[in-house]
């Protein structure tokens, strides 16, 4: 039976397979090149350094792809590390690369019914037209997509799961705030990260775009709706300059990123739901890899803390 990480301890001599993510190439200290990245078994994740990097080695690394890989399990401050000596892309005749991926709790035909029924209840006619016409041009993979490249619903569906997870949470908000304009926190939602669609490269291998390193989903984001707004004829509603504010400000705080902080109730609301959703996604991933009366590895989305789990 195929060994996973759990099954080695630091020290252990260990042969993995693997899908390889976040692939960079470091220099160390005597200005050496070494490969970091992060591998997954299809069950936990594991930082994988590879410190003798030969031309033909960095040559077959590649985002996304599954490897057999040979190496030394490592302790390092805590958490298991995996140095790799040797490693050899596989084909996909020889595994079944699917168990390798992550996949959001709801499949593709799910989500697209669940958000086309949100899309539904949305009363204003523009906010209703500007919503559809702009998931229209990215419907066919909108719900294959991530939200994320590591930080919270980095998998395949994890953007339309996102946007699910959220308007799930602001009908809560709505049935206690009724003054809250339901239109437009739920068109809102729906659009808010639309620009991840060109900002990542998709769900195998995820990267940064050219436009996204440069531009950020935001600016992308309010890109394409004006755009669809400039088409329809509706760039000097009301119900635009809204949608596009909540595009522009669902970070909430210029330290987050937001090129403008909230300022009509309902892009409150979405920066609220956007931040929590985000961060319990996050935190979810590293619960249920730690066992109750421990602490969490190190969680980049909560600056880098670890949460303790009780004995409850």
């Amino acid at each position: 039976m195929r060994k996973k990480i759990k099954d080695f301890n630091p020290t252990d001599k260990a042969t993995l397979i693997l899908r390889l993510s976040d692939i960079q190439v470091k220099k160390t200290t005597a200005n050496a090149d070494y490969a970091s990245m992060l591998g997954f078994d299809g069950m936990e994740l594991i930082e994988v350094k590879i410190w003798s990097l030969t031309d033909e080695k960095r040559e077959v690394l590649k985002n996304g792809e599954v490897y057999e890989l040979n190496g030394t399990m490592k302790d390092y401050q805590g958490k298991m590390q995996f140095n790799v000596s040797d490693l050899r892309m596989l084909d996909d005749s020889e595994i079944d690369k699917k168990e390798f991926f992550e996949y959001a709790k709801l499949n593709e035909e799910e989500l697209k019914e669940a958000i086309i029924d949100y899309i539904n209840k949305i009363e204003n006619p523009i906010v209703k037209k500007i919503v559809f016409t702009t998931l229209k041009q990215f419907f066919t993979d909108f719900f294959l997509h991530p939200a994320a490249m590591s930080m919270h619903h980095n998998y395949f569906g994890g953007l339309a799961y996102h946007v699910y997870s959220m308007l799930r949470l602001s009908d809560a908000y709505l049935e206690v705030y009724p003054y809250l304009n339901r239109s437009l926190v739920y068109g809102g939602i729906i659009l808010h990260d639309i620009g991840k669609m060109i900002e990542l490269s998709g769900p195998k291998g995820t990267e940064y775009t050219k436009e996204g390193n440069l531009l950020g989903h935001i600016a992308i984001g309010s890109n394409i709706i004006y755009k669809v707004a400039s088409d329809l004829e509706v760039e000097k509603t009301d119900e635009f300059l809204a949608l596009h504010h909540i595009v522009l400000s669902h970070h909430g705080l210029m330290e987050y990123g937001s090129p403008k902080e909230p300022y009509i109730p309902e892009a409150v609301l979405i920066f609220m739901l956007d931040f929590s959703d985000s961060r319990l996604a996050a935190l979810e991933k590293e619960v249920e890899n730690t066992a109750k009366g421990e602490f969490t590895d190190q969680i980049s989305a909560f600056e880098r803390r670890r949460f303790y789990i009780p004995k409850l």
